[in-house]
């Protein structure tokens, strides 16, 4: 999908000055555990796949990486089924327990197999952005679209972080996973915290429950809050 990639790449590039769209949070406090993925490395009927990338294809596009920052990447999305829309929520986490959450900038999709099932393949490209308000202040905001062969959706997020929180660290995908129809996953996120030191684990899901804060990106093709959320650890 490296054509697919540049496309995204130019996408970040241009709604970084472009759309800025703030997060608007429900009010919830509950504790929600992450579902039960697979790791294979092939997909079937029942499943679609998440897979990082690297954003940028050996040394090509390299010269457009000093524009997008460190925390940049791409996960390429395979879905096959009845729905025809990628869906996002935005969730908000301290100490463990999900505290807001909001409904983020998903795309839909028109592509049929000659079975009748609706597919997705594409990439969701991000990239945490610095910016500074009319004041003087610094805020990050989260730059991501949705590239695939048809053409591109993006926009941009404004990260709500506490006060206090002085050290952030990027949650990335680590290995291709497995998830069933019905159910979501989380493709990035950023932790913070106000001590000196933070632990990471071989998962977004897994880091979140000893996160101090943190912001994470849930994508699933249907309307997130219908997905079925299964215990994980």
């Amino acid at each position: 999908m490296g054509a697919n990639k540049f496309t995204g790449i130019l996408a970040l590039i241009v709604i970084v000055s472009t759309i800025s769209l703030a997060v608007v949070h429900d009010a919830v406090s509950r504790k929600v555990k992450d579902f039960a993925i697979s790791l294979d490395n092939n997909t079937d009927a029942s499943t679609w796949s998440a897979t990082p990338e690297s954003l940028f294809d050996g040394n090509k596009n390299m010269k457009l990486k000093p524009l997008l920052g460190t925390m940049s990447g791409a996960v390429a999305l395979h879905y096959q089924g009845p729905r025809q829309t990628v869906a996002v929520n935005i969730e908000y986490w301290k100490d463990g327990v999900k505290t807001n959450y909001s409904s983020g900038m998903g795309t839909t999709f028109q592509v049929k197999t000659k079975q009748g099932d609706y597919q997705y393949d594409g990439d969701f490209v991000y990239s945490l952005q610095d910016r500074y308000d009319l004041n003087g202040t610094v805020y990050s905001e989260l730059v991501y679209a949705f590239v695939s062969e048809s053409g591109y959706a993006s926009t941009a997020v404004r990260v709500d972080k506490p006060v206090g929180i002085n050290i952030t660290r990027e949650m990335r995908m680590q290995q291709k996973e497995k998830i069933p129809l019905d159910e979501s996953a989380f493709v990035w996120g950023l932790q913070g915290t106000d001590k000196q030191q933070m632990l990471s684990y071989s998962s977004i899901a897994e880091t979140l429950q000893s996160a101090k804060w943190a912001m994470v990106v849930r994508i699933g093709f249907n309307e997130i809050n219908s997905l079925r959320y299964m215990p994980r650890i």
